[in-house]
């Protein structure tokens, strides 16, 4: 199939602009959309072909099919076993930064860290710093470490739920951050644009705040004098604040965008 026809047909079909359809193709096949509009008669690969109909017309992401997400000015990879970094994300991963430089804080721990997004992205910023990460996803932690040697950021990934894999270092760490699972059993079974993104990682129970009961129940005596920060929803914001609350004093923290959405708990 000629550009053109892919353009005729997907327009045609399913309405969508001839420039949604180039810019996706662009991305597929890693070339400039002015490639397309200077050849317009160029035999699109049938497989790109059938990636652009998955993702318009069933929703598939686009970065599991390039199987790559741009994040912090880096380049992750990405599967259907980790959750796509979101840019809201990045905020909290320059909140940590500056918190660690005015601190000094030299360890550093992501539960939860999927593809490693974060985890990475601090690490990359300053080098000089202990950083370490868990999931509860052994395939998910196969993703990180790929990430982190791709990236050559030095970070130490374990495999297991909350901060179990890390128990017996606990003590060191001075900064813990999360993008936990916070997102509304309900909300992901009704909403198709979250289908394809590994469940566990997104389901936070009925209210989206399981994991944030779990955290203060089981550990909030380990927590007391460390620096936190997780993220949470906007919708469920002073939920997530007011649970954190039995480990510290916490501080609603906005996103770039002005909706709440982390909160932070300092030891002071």
């Amino acid at each position: 199939m000629k550009v053109q026809e892919l353009v005729n047909k997907f327009q045609g079909e399913l309405k969508i602009s001839p420039f949604h359809i180039l810019k996706v193709l662009s991305q597929i096949e890693e070339k400039d959309i002015s490639f397309y509009l200077i050849n317009p008669n160029l035999e699109v690969r049938e497989s790109s072909v059938r990636n652009i109909l998955k993702h318009f017309k069933e929703g598939y992401p686009i970065e599991y099919i390039t199987n790559k997400v741009k994040f912090m000015g880096n380049e992750f990879y990405v599967n259907e076993n980790v959750l796509i970094p979101r840019i809201e994300t990045e905020d909290l991963v320059i909140f940590a930064i500056n918190l660690i430089k005015e601190e000094k804080i030299k360890n550093v721990l992501d539960i939860g860290t999927g593809s490693g997004a974060i985890a990475i992205s601090i690490k990359k910023n300053i080098n000089d710093i202990n950083v370490k990460a868990s999931d509860i996803s052994s395939e998910a932690i196969k993703t990180a470490k790929y990430n982190a040697k791709k990236l050559g950021a030095n970070v130490e990934f374990k495999t297991g739920a909350y901060l179990e894999p890390f128990l017996e270092e606990l003590n060191e760490i001075e900064l813990i951050v999360s993008n936990p699972p916070y997102v509304e059993t309900d909300f992901i079974d009704s909403n198709t644009s979250l289908k394809y993104e590994p469940y566990i990682a997104l389901n936070g129970g009925n209210d989206g705040q399981n994991f944030f009961r779990v955290i203060t129940k089981k550990y909030s005596n380990l927590l007391i004098n460390k620096y936190l920060i997780f993220e949470s929803s906007e919708f469920s914001i002073n939920k997530t604040a007011m649970i954190l609350s039995n480990i510290g004093v916490p501080k609603i923290i906005p996103d770039s965008f002005g909706k709440g959405r982390f909160v932070f708990i300092s030891p002071d």
